[in-house]
């Protein structure tokens, strides 16, 4: 029986992706304005929250130019939304905490690094998130690598093998999968939580059919 299968498994998920001041992983240096949440059971997304912090009242820290441009940042906007980390974070704890699976696109590489900074701060354990995260670009290398786990290897070890591996003329980036999979978004709008999301979901429920986890 293949019922140990993710597949097979109505599991309750956290899709999350954040959007930074920059792309360094310290929290020294760098923040999430905007953390976007789907919750989502049997493939279907039951609930979302679209999170947005306002770090420039913390700190010093600001977006930098190029993650402005890229995620079509607008301060205005952002800030009519924005609420005190204080409120901020037990938003996105709760959904973490009580999910079984944390789910994101190199989610590994990067959101990992600074969830894991912002409970450090908050003065909250982490440790019970490490084996939830599944990250769809570690799933797809497995798939376009035709890649399987092996035997009694951890999923979390499996994806952090994955992690870093590139070949030339491989994409594993959410827009290059999703028009590979034929799913149907805007992808103009790629870049905003919520609908990076939206598309990381369908992207999922296709790769977890490609790859035997």
């Amino acid at each position: 029986m293949d019922d140990h299968l993710l597949r097979f498994q109505n599991k309750k998920n956290v899709f999350i992706d954040m959007e930074t001041f920059n792309l360094c992983l310290s929290f020294r240096h760098n923040r999430p304005w905007q953390t976007a949440m789907l919750w989502v059971e049997n493939g279907k997304i039951i609930d979302q929250r679209d999170i947005y912090t306002d770090w420039w009242s913390e700190t010093n820290l600001d977006i930098g130019e190029g993650a402005a441009r890229v995620t079509r940042f607008n301060r205005k906007e952002v800030l009519k939304k924005c609420v005190p980390s204080s409120e901020a974070f037990p938003l996105m704890q709760e959904w973490l905490d009580k999910a079984d699976y944390i789910i994101g696109h190199n989610i590994i590489n990067f959101d990992v690094h600074l969830i894991k900074e912002w409970y450090t701060e908050q003065n909250k354990p982490w440790e019970h998130l490490v084996d939830k995260f599944i990250d769809t670009n570690c799933i797809a290398k497995a798939y376009k690598f035709n890649i399987r786990p092996e035997e009694n290897e951890s999923l979390t070890d499996f994806q952090f093998k994955l992690s870093d591996r590139r070949a030339r003329g491989v994409k594993t980036n959410q827009t290059a999968l999703g028009k590979e999979f034929k799913i149907d978004v805007d992808y103009d709008k790629l870049h905003d939580g919520i609908n990076d999301l939206i598309l990381n979901v369908q992207i999922w429920e296709q790769l977890k059919w490609k790859v035997e986890i």
